[in-house]
């Protein structure tokens, strides 16, 4: 997830796995069901992360951290170069 509606989209999708409406999870999570309506759609600029945490405790999961995916660039590929040319040199030393 790359982005706050991303995240909204995910919270959404986990509710409705629970078979958890709006307004059961909001008042578990102790927000408003507007609130959630507008994170779960995209209509939020900001949301806090206790409000955040709650929500995800609430439906029985926790935040982590992965690496992000991303493209191999051309600068990826020279400095890959760079660092084999200069293992080959102390090899050769």
């Amino acid at each position: 997830m790359n982005s706050l509606p991303d995240l909204g989209r995910a919270v959404a999708r986990l509710r409705k796995e629970r078979g958890m409406t709006q307004k059961e999870l909001a008042a578990l999570s102790g927000m408003g069901q507007s609130t959630l309506a507008r994170f779960e759609t995209g209509g939020v600029a900001e949301f806090g992360s206790r409000k955040l945490l709650r929500l995800l405790e609430v439906l029985g999961y926790e935040m982590s951290y992965v690496p992000m995916k991303r493209d191999f660039t051309l600068d990826d590929a020279l400095a890959e170069r760079q660092r084999a040319f200069s293992g080959d040199r102390e090899a050769q030393s």
